[in-house]
């Protein structure tokens, strides 16, 4: 079963202009492209020549970038410094058109910064340069304002969780609030040591390797997946999981399939480039139908089809509505 072109065209039009708040680590993502012939007699390492330089936006705010190329409107939550890492983050959401309004300046640690070295199409080393842990007080509590403040106005929130200290018992404890307060779904992409910050929350994102880190379970076969995905909705209270696969494709628990048996959604990815960022395309694509009224199958298929479409791209991307039509004409002819 997947999505026609005219029931993508439909779901996308909804998805223009919808407000969807994404709560996470904010991250600058640099990437250093590069040419390799030849090893240094230093050490036997690849030398790389470096020719091109491209810094985007990372962790919660590349999903922030992939909502807004799908045609929502983000309402970005986190923090940042004002260094000249953070100088290049506000650019850069200023470029898009991503309102600012929800990042809280942190003092006391710097921006966050990923560095990937790209040689011959290959990622080959990745540098970060961060701070992990939780933010101090006042931080804490101008994150919990800004949540309160954009929870009136979405129709859905991400919490996108890469563990550096924005997601945290505190903030958690204002999302499951405020979201029951207001009858919005929170959709999660976690991390498995945060795993106690996301019970009851509306579904969740994992990987296979996550999926089997949070449960302590194998996750490869559709066997071993329903199982783990079955028991992570069990002990978290969801009211569902989305289970990305790889080549696989994707696992849907979803609250009509009373949970016994995933539906298996197979994968639309071609060919393999980067899968840098392709869970933030993933639950982009997924909560911003949410958020637009689709069903949790039509939400599945269409980030299924924009995965498939990223993963293709060398470096952190987004896919836009123009690229998702295309792909699903190009079923249609064949």
């Amino acid at each position: 079963m997947r999505l026609d072109r005219a029931q993508a065209e439909s779901l996308l039009r909804r998805v223009d202009g919808r407000k969807v708040a994404v709560l996470g680590d904010v991250m600058l993502d640099e990437y250093l492209f590069g040419e390799v012939s030849r090893i240094s007699p230093e050490a036997p390492v690849p030398i790389v020549r470096v020719v091109r330089e491209q810094a985007v936006l990372g962790g919660a705010a590349n999903v922030a970038a992939n909502l807004k190329a799908l045609g929502a409107e983000p309402l970005l939550i986190g923090t940042l410094q004002k260094d000249i890492a953070g100088d290049r983050l506000l650019g850069l959401l200023g470029r898009l058109d991503i309102s600012i309004s929800g990042l809280v300046l942190d003092p006391s640690r710097p921006t966050i910064i990923k560095t990937r070295v790209i040689g011959q199409q290959q990622q080959m080393l990745r540098i970060d340069r961060e701070e992990s842990g939780p933010p101090e007080a006042a931080v804490l509590m101008g994150l919990r304002d800004r949540l309160e403040r954009a929870l009136g106005e979405a129709s859905a929130l991400i919490v996108s969780d890469y563990a550096k200290g924005t997601v945290n018992e505190p903030v958690m404890e204002t999302v499951r609030e405020l979201c029951a307060a207001k009858g919005l779904p929170w959709i999660v992409d976690p991390k498995p040591a945060h795993k106690a910050l996301y019970r009851g929350a509306t579904l969740m994102t994992p990987n296979t390797k996550e999926t089997s880190e949070l449960t302590h379970r194998a996750a490869k076969t559709d066997v071993e997946v329903t199982e783990a995905g079955r028991s992570l909705v069990a002990e978290l209270g969801l009211k569902g999981l989305l289970v990305t696969r790889s080549e696989r494709g994707m696992a849907l628990f979803a609250p009509d399939g009373d949970h016994r048996a995933p539906w298996m959604v197979p994968t639309e990815a071609r060919e393999v480039f980067d899968v840098s960022g392709a869970g933030d395309t993933v639950i982009a694509a997924f909560s911003a139908a949410i958020a637009a009224g689709a069903d949790w199958r039509e939400a599945a298929m269409l980030a299924n089809a924009a995965a498939g479409l990223v993963v293709a791209k060398v470096g952190t991307a987004t896919v836009t509505p123009a690229e998702l039509l295309a792909h699903y004409h190009e079923q249609e002819a064949n």
